[in-house]
């Protein structure tokens, strides 16, 4: 076999294997700050986007702030208020408030990325705007929180232990402030599953379609010193200090 009919099978069976897929490329950075955002980030715990770990935490707020409302006992009733203000207000441990912001600035990095589609551009302060009633009822939730701490009446620990059920049931469902029959109609009625359908929509525009990322490209982003993101060839993990 001849030495040009070998090239000529090799550049054959290079032109099948793009237009079959088997060649890929890496993501844009925007795609991959929104990984972060929705699949996975190298600090959270289980290194989950930082969108899913606020919708674990809405739901175990939830739980345990209704254990709470139904507990008899003052001090039962303070350590399952204290968990919840926990899961919805701690930073150290990724609690509901700081998981949504960071989804939010990951969403946000993603848009200030120099390959990022007019789509991202657009939607990124939009989302930013609508986290703001979640993050506002975690606040109320944290004041709601010493409240019950400092409380020595079972009965008062109970109605807030109520109220901070409610605020945490609105944190997922969203809420009908307005009274007109629509649970989470509008941004200031939002809740966890508003922000999800938000986004949802967000990937669903996108042209050239989003993929999930690998987490070759979610471990490995890094910013170098003259402001660009670059993915790290060493494959070193970890990202850069204070990306998170």
């Amino acid at each position: 076999m001849s030495i040009s009919t070998l090239t000529l099978r090799a550049l054959a069976l290079f032109t099948l294997l793009i237009a079959s897929g088997c060649v890929t490329r890496p993501p844009t950075i925007a795609h991959v700050h929104v990984g972060h955002a929705l699949t996975g980030v190298h600090v959270t715990p289980g290194q989950a986007g930082y969108l899913l770990v606020a919708e674990e935490r809405a739901v175990a707020v939830r739980d345990l702030a209704q254990k709470a409302a139904a507990d008899t006992s003052l001090p039962q009733i303070k350590t399952d208020v204290a968990a919840a203000v926990a899961a919805t207000v701690s930073d150290d441990t990724f609690g509901l408030r700081h998981s949504i912001v960071q989804a939010s600035n990951h969403i946000s990095f993603a848009a200030t990325s120099d390959d990022a589609s007019a789509n991202i551009r657009a939607s990124a302060p939009q989302f930013a705007r609508d986290i703001v009633r979640v993050v506002e009822r975690c606040e109320l939730i944290g004041l709601l929180g010493k409240d019950v701490a400092a409380t020595p009446n079972v009965q008062e620990a109970q109605t807030l232990a109520a109220e901070i059920a409610k605020l945490a049931q609105q944190n997922i469902d969203g809420e009908d402030a307005d009274h007109d029959g629509l649970v989470g109609g509008k941004p200031p009625e939002y809740g966890m599953k508003q922000l999800r359908a938000r986004l949802s929509e967000m990937i669903a525009r996108e042209d050239p379609p989003y993929r999930t990322v690998d987490q070759t490209y979610l471990f490995n982003l890094v910013l170098l010193p003259n402001g660009k993101w670059v993915f790290d060839k060493f494959k070193r993990g970890g990202n850069i200090e204070g990306y998170k």
